[in-house]
């Protein structure tokens, strides 16, 4: 255990030490793979001579070609679930929204749905029943270019838009990454865990050590490339985190919990307001280049007891 407690960096100090863009070799070399398996696919479709046949057998050849025709006509996939429930409100279809998952098992399955979806991408921007349910800036986008049998057989045109398909799960990944080394951390000086709900402060926690009954130190990852409103309410979330723990170290002062936040990514860097809600809003704050931090942090706050593997 370490005798001194460990020092918060300074907001600028913090600043200066994040990484805009995290570099994951062997993620980079997975995603690249990805790419070539996917486009090697779209290479080797062969069209049908009928437009409605060939787009059907598009769809059902690999569950990744739907991104790719989203990300031909610029449509999110959010917003392309959005038109499917529209037109199922057409059909007087009120059921919850389906997910991508249950759309291309239909698509799969049923070949008079994936005719559907063919046509929808065909000539939904012309449809009067779709027109009525869904607004002309979104319907316009349902415009399939009539040669993209030929776009997907360019190879630098249809990377780009495989990569732009797979940019969710591109960041999904990553996350994963970033949580992975914080459990690494962990796991070198043998500190027990948990991942989920935590009473004291009503909130999941990603790491609770040494568990979420008894959490001495608890850990919340958040790395963001890209900017979204969600990170004022998360800034916010975590502050009233904060709050509870302070005010339970107060009532308690024997017994001291902590909140460590690792933040890190582009799109905190471009929200500063949100990002120094997140910095002030807890007892540490890291990033990917002071990481290894967290294993002080632990040893200084986690009692000795709790290492009950350590040195086995």
């Amino acid at each position: 255990m370490t005798s001194r407690p460990p020092t918060k960096l300074s907001f600028d100090e913090f600043i200066s030490t994040c990484t805009p863009l995290l570099k994951i070799p062997e993620l980079e070399e997975k995603m690249r793979e990805r790419v070539r398996n996917i486009v090697a696919d779209l290479l080797d479709f062969q069209p049908h001579a009928d437009p409605v046949e060939s787009l059907k057998r598009f769809l059902r050849k690999d569950e990744n070609f739907l991104g790719v025709l989203l990300a031909l006509t610029n449509l999110s996939q959010e917003k392309f679930l959005r038109v499917i429930t529209a037109q199922r409100f057409a059909q007087q279809d009120f059921a919850p929204e389906w997910g991508v998952k249950t759309i291309y098992q239909k698509i799969k399955e049923e070949d008079a749905f994936a005719e559907q979806i063919a046509r929808l991408f065909l000539q939904g921007k012309s449809s009067q029943v779709l027109a009525e349910q869904i607004a002309d800036f979104y319907l316009d986008q349902l415009s399939l270019p009539s040669n993209w049998p030929e776009i997907i057989r360019d190879e630098t045109i249809i990377g780009n838009v495989v990569r732009k398909k797979l940019a969710g799960e591109y960041a999904d990944r990553k996350g994963e990454y970033i949580e992975q080394q914080v459990t690494r951390v962990l796991e070198r000086i043998y500190a027990p865990y948990e991942h989920g709900q935590v009473k004291l402060v009503g909130k999941k926690v990603d790491h609770a050590i040494p568990s979420c009954e008894e959490p001495y130190v608890m850990v919340m990852v958040s790395y963001m490339e890209t900017t979204s409103s969600s990170q004022t309410a998360r800034a916010n979330e975590q502050q009233a985190m904060y709050q509870k723990i302070v005010g339970e170290n107060v009532r308690y002062p024997k017994t001291q919990r902590i909140l460590v936040n690792i933040v890190d990514g582009g799109g905190w860097l471009a929200r500063r307001s949100d990002l120094r809600k997140m910095y002030e809003g807890c007892h540490y704050c890291l990033n990917m280049k002071t990481l290894d931090a967290l294993a002080d942090i632990v040893l200084f706050h986690v009692p000795e007891r709790c290492f009950s593997n350590r040195g086995a």
